[in-house]
């Protein structure tokens, strides 16, 4: 009898061991990585690490530092079944590769061709800029870039009031109204939820809303209603002197 009381006795100092092991020590292990200004929450690394980051209808940026002459510094599309075309060698189905596994391949295919053995390879988005921006066009960026840079690409807006007024837009749907937030927090395309094809749009200097036409007809609808007063009134005023004889 004495010895099931220590039995039970022992099992519930090791419950409450076990408690306190899975309760107090992450609160212990986090106030340690806070003291050594390490954030737990990322301890593990980047959850793209090792992932497959070449998307179809993305692009990647290829640079061979120092050779900045090499035929391969350039941006390379990626076509909708995930294969990107290369020069001497063709086709190759990069959305099934590692950033690793591609720079190694590219290194060993273009050895004969590289003046230096460094290649570094970048997954880019296709974005398009709209309207009112000093070099309108398509551009290829990196994801991790802000939406600033993005609008830099175009040389900025023409118009001083053309950031608030920016649209972001896929498939001809707006997708978020205020976009001076992500300017202010200068947080990523890829946190915002940026994918190839998305457009940024703002409105051209010499696009007019509907009040400002109606304000450039103003001279016109004003002598209009001049001359039709005037006419109703001489008529009237005929009249009546008619009516009088």
């Amino acid at each position: 009898m004495l010895n099931l009381g220590y039995k039970m006795i022992n099992k519930l100092n090791f419950l409450i061991a076990l408690f306190l092991l899975l309760t107090i020590f992450p609160i212990y292990l986090t106030d340690a990585f806070a003291g050594a200004g390490i954030n737990p929450d990322i301890i593990v690394g980047d959850p793209d690490e090792g992932a497959y980051p070449f998307k179809p209808g993305d692009g990647l940026a290829i640079n061979t530092f120092p050779d900045t002459s090499s035929f391969l510094n350039n941006v390379f599309p990626i076509d909708d079944r995930g294969f990107a075309e290369f020069p001497i060698i063709g086709k190759v189905k990069v959305s099934a590769m590692t950033k690793t596994e591609l720079e190694n391949y590219l290194k060993e295919t273009f050895k004969g061709w590289l003046r230096n053995p460094n290649i570094y390879i970048k997954p880019v988005v296709r974005i398009s800029l709209l309207g009112g921006f000093f070099r309108p066009g398509l551009y290829y960026i990196d994801h991790n870039s802000s939406l600033w840079q993005a609008v830099r690409l175009a040389g900025g807006t023409i118009l001083e009031e053309g950031v608030y007024e920016m649209k972001w837009e896929r498939n001809g749907d707006e997708q978020k109204g205020d976009l001076t937030q992500y300017f202010e927090t200068g947080i990523s395309l890829r946190r915002m939820g940026f994918r190839s094809g998305d457009q940024l749009r703002t409105k051209p200097p010499d696009s007019r809303g509907a009040w400002e036409t109606v304000n450039n007809f103003m001279p016109i609808i004003s002598l209009a209603t001049t001359i039709t007063l005037a006419y109703l009134t001489y008529q009237q005023s005929m009249l009546a002197y008619q009516y009088r004889r």
